[in-house]
């Protein structure tokens, strides 16, 4: 009925005529001389007048009826027939999920699916007269007026007609003002339309108990039978409780109530059996059936109603869609989005008889249900007293819930369907429970990397060589809690690299460089504005440099399974719709979800497919491994919150987007072994394997066709700049090289690499060759500097040299100027320190010279160790450089290794003192 590939409504919606609207009137085609039977009714009611009260009192009783019509509302057919109607939810096949409904519990049939023995039990019932009379019975009346006037009590003789009248443009207010407006009406209404028109809209209008109804909620509801079903002593039950429907209640009667002296099952027995006594006296029914329905058994009624306990069925589901369809009556209604206005939607929703279709695969929500509800690897937490969070319900009681709890959400990104929505690791056992899917917003950690950096920072230039560095640096911007620039430690405090390129930081996951490269190339609030675009909440984004590049931002599943998808969908963002369409009680079309879906494109395709590209890494080699499904190709991210206070993973294959979280509801920590790696990514795998082997889905690319289609060129460029390679690059002395990797066409760098500058290079001290180098230990080596402008160049000649030095050499701590010769100066003043004299030994002798003098050294360096604060920079760079030379000492080390060894450790001691 509703495409997701652009509507196209089912032939039966184009073609065919509208259905008959149940209990709408339609005018008779011979309309009898209302103005005769008005006046025949109104002689028979003065002639009763006369007869009981004498001629002196017919002038005031008269003008007193006078008033009384003339007073009384318009008869409005639209109060009749706008009756409220139970709503009715279907999932993407129109498979029935559930009804919906309000105070009144009804669902609108058409007397043509009435079977004729329940039509004349509520006749015999309520008006045997029904088929003969003009609105109004003078003999019924005459009995109640007469019972009125010797018992002094108020009551009725009203046809099945004032009935209606009373139920639909009445009040129930006793007295004869109402008697005769009704009496009116009833005579306007029998005038233009058909008894079985009216006979309809009194059996779908009529309450019956229990909050049904109409008579096929109550058939269902009493008995669990569709109408067609009912035995005829179950017709004749149902329409003797229509008198008094708490008095003669079937079930209450039968099971429930209890009383001394008080027979509750005869009451209801003899009731029914009065009914079926009329049935028979006026030949609506036969003997044999008469004396057959007489049995009490051949009417079965349910001990409770089907309906009374259960919980409608993918609660988490369910509750958001309705949610989004109240969201989408707001907008019909030009409505503002508020909490009345919502409440007032909600309303109508259960009561206009809608129905509504949602994206629901009912198979995938069950297989979503039954792993993260029977899951047996849940993380286990550290503190073991907290695996119970005690919740607060509404009205004053508690609910222990076990923890960690986890949520997850699939989504059909090509569509923007919502496939399967679960808010919990156990079942809800009641309504409108904690949806932590949509509702929890708690902290996303490193999955949120792909679509708040480097996605961003792709989209404005970059490309999968582009660089970041990994080094413990300040990062300009990037505050600490002393509101100095500071930088966030990577996972374990350690796994400092240097540069790297985007690639590699994604699939280290390294918090560093994505720190650097946020700051670097995109900046926060360009970074906000793209999770805005992904269809994130402001509510739920920190605006701060640590929110959106480390996920401290509470981003839901869904937000991010959607966030995902757009990259998956080639950079195009679809309104998440978890309703497909709405029909009226008419079963009009009045909303299609996807000719009225938002869609923006958020990224450009090159950039959609290149980060996609980038996260395959990181399932296949990276920290996302555990997420790997057999037979298909996956891409995502894993995200670790500080101190695992949750876990998270969000991915995609050729077919879903999805993303899972676990986590405690308090915000505990979860053992300090657990990583979104080992325990999201694990979970997202188990039920991503079996919907994919459930629906024998194929393995197909997350997006189609290769590099070049998007406009994407490998392009080789050096791994320290990050700009054209050059030869000194390839020949960098600390090994770096250069790297080919992926580039938009209109994005390929420009330059050459202004870092790397080629000279001859002495092998043993990795500086630039002196005149006392020996010959075999010259080399032809790229070193490199930080040129004037460059965003590490700050640091150079700071307390932070000796990090540059590490990482970069030691000619990255060299200020530059603008003038190259003087830039030449200041690199051959830096010539190897360790030939500085004519005559140098021999390897053999310098080896055994310098053996002890690296003992010395290692003496002097742990005495400085001790003095430092550990856990600070200057302890680990220097305890790093200690470990380095007693490993190289260790290995019979070369000449060349011994003292490249020593005097990594000098420097660090240096830059201490």
């Amino acid at each position: 009925m509703f495409d997701s590939k652009g509507y196209t409504p089912e032939p039966y919606l184009e073609q065919q005529p509208a259905p008959r609207r149940l209990s709408l009137f339609k005018r008779r085609t011979r309309k009898p001389s209302f103005v005769l039977a008005v006046v025949i009714n109104c002689f028979r009611l003065l002639m009763l007048l006369v007869l009981l009260l004498g001629l002196s009192g017919i002038g005031a009783i008269a003008g007193i009826a006078k008033t009384y019509v003339d007073t009384a509302p318009v008869l409005d057919l639209a109060k009749i027939d706008e009756q409220d109607q139970t709503s009715f939810f279907y999932d993407r096949d129109s498979n029935l999920i559930t009804d919906y409904k309000g105070t009144e519990n009804r669902i609108m049939v058409s007397i043509d699916t009435m079977p004729h023995r329940l039509r004349d039990a509520f006749i015999a019932a309520e008006d045997v007269r029904f088929r003969t009379h003009k609105g109004v019975d003078i003999k019924r009346i005459v009995g109640a007026f007469v019972t009125n006037f010797v018992s002094g009590s108020q009551q009725g003789g009203s046809t099945i007609t004032q009935q209606l009248i009373k139920n639909t443009v009445l009040t129930n207010e006793l007295s004869y003002k109402r008697k005769i407006q009704e009496a009116y009406l009833a005579m306007q209404l029998e005038a233009s339309y058909t008894k079985d028109e009216i006979l309809e809209s009194y059996l779908n209008t009529i309450y019956l108990g229990e909050n049904y109804y109409g008579v096929k909620v109550a058939a269902m509801g009493y008995f669990g039978k569709e109408l067609n079903e009912l035995t005829l002593r179950e017709c004749a039950m149902m329409a003797g409780m229509t008198t008094n429907p708490y008095y003669y209640n079937a079930r209450r009667n039968l099971y429930t109530r209890s009383a001394e002296g008080i027979d509750y099952v005869a009451r209801i027995n003899n009731r029914t059996d009065y009914v079926l006594r009329v049935m028979y006296e006026n030949q609506m029914i036969t003997l044999k059936e008469f004396t057959e329905a007489q049995n009490p058994q051949s009417a079965a009624v349910l001990r409770e109603d089907p309906e009374s306990r259960a919980l409608y069925p993918y609660v988490h589901y369910l509750e958001y869609a309705v949610r989004d369809t109240v969201k989408v009556l707001l907008k019909m209604n030009n409505l503002e989005d508020t909490a009345a206005n919502r409440a007032r939607m909600e309303r109508e929703l259960r009561t206009g008889g809608y129905k509504v279709y949602l994206a629901l695969d009912t198979q995938i929500q069950k297989t979503l249900e039954d792993t993260l509800y029977n899951y047996k690897d849940y993380p286990k937490l550290r503190d073991p007293g907290t695996e119970v969070h005690r919740s607060r319900n509404a009205d004053g009681t508690f609910t222990d819930i076990i923890q960690p709890q986890a949520a997850a959400v699939i989504v059909d990104y090509r569509t923007g369907e919502l496939k399967a929505i679960v808010g919990s690791r156990t079942g809800p056992t009641t309504r409108k429970t904690l949806n932590r899917a949509t509702d929890m917003n708690m902290p996303v950690g490193s999955s949120i990397k792909p679509i708040a950096v480097y996605a961003p920072a792709i989209d404005m230039g970059a490309g999968a060589g582009s660089i970041a560095y990994n080094m413990p640096l300040p990062i300009p911007g990037w505050r600490g809690n002393d509101g100095n620039d500071t930088w966030p430690e990577n996972y374990g405090g350690s796994s400092y690299r240097g540069p790297e390129t985007f690639r590699t930081a994604l699939v280290k996951s390294d918090n560093t460089a994505a720190a650097q490269v946020l700051m670097s190339y995109v900046g926060v609030e360009r970074s906000v504005d793209y999770l805005r675009r992904l269809g994130v909440s402001d509510e739920h984004i920190n605006a701060t440099p640590f929110g959106v590049a480390l996920g401290s931002s509470g981003i839901t599943p869904l937000e991010m399974a959607v966030a995902f998808g757009v990259l998956a969908n080639g950079g195009v963002y679809q309104e998440p719709i978890s309703i497909l369409g709405i029909l009226d009680s008419n079963d009009k079309v009045i909303y299609d979800a996807h000719q009225s879906q938002e869609r923006r494109q958020v990224f450009k395709p090159s950039t959609a497919w290149l980060t996609v590209d980038l996260m395959k890494e990181v399932v296949s080699e990276g920290t996302g491994r555990a997420a790997r499904v057999s037979g298909q190709t996956v891409a995502g991210k894993t995200g670790t919150n500080s101190d695992q206070k949750g876990v998270f993973f969000a991915g995609m294959t050729g077919w879903y987007s999805g993303a899972v979280w676990i986590g405690h509801d308090n915000y505990k920590a979860l053992s300090s072994r657990t990583t979104g790696g080992n325990s999201a990514a694990k979970l997202w795998q188990e039920f991503m394997q079996k919907i994919h082997t459930m629906q024998n889905l194929d393995n197909r690319d997350i997006l189609q066709g290769g590099a070049e289609q998007y406009g994407l060129v490998r392009v080789t460029t050096c791994a320290v700049s990050g700009q054209l390679a050059t030869e000194a690059c390839r020949q960098d002395a600390m090994g770096y090289g250069t790297v080919t990797d992926y580039f938009a066409r209109d994005a390929v760098p420009q330059v050459n690499c202004q870092m790397h500058y080629q000279q001859t290079v002495c092998t043993v001290s990795n500086q630039i060759a002196g005149p006392y180098c020996p010959v075999e230990t010259r080399s032809t080596r790229g070193i490199s500097v930080l040129p004037l402008g460059h965003p590490l160049e700050i640091f150079a000649g700071s307390r932070y040299s000796n990090v540059l030095s590490e990482y970069l050499g030691s000619y990255a701590t060299i200020r530059f100027t603008n003038n190259e010769s003087a830039n030449s100066a200041l690199l051959n003043a830096q010539t190897c320190a360790i030939h500085n004299q004519p005559g140098m030994m021999t390897d053999s002798i310098v080896h055994n010279t310098l053996l002890p003098d690296a003992q010395n050294l290692l003496v002097q360096a742990g005495n400085q160790l001790n003095s430092l604060q550990p856990g600070t920079l200057q302890h680990e760079l220097l305890y790093n450089a200690i470990n380095n030379l007693n490993a190289v000492i260790a290995g019979n080390p070369s000449l060349e290794a011994l003292a490249g060894a020593m005097g990594q450790l000098t420097q660090a001691m240096a830059a201490i003192q």
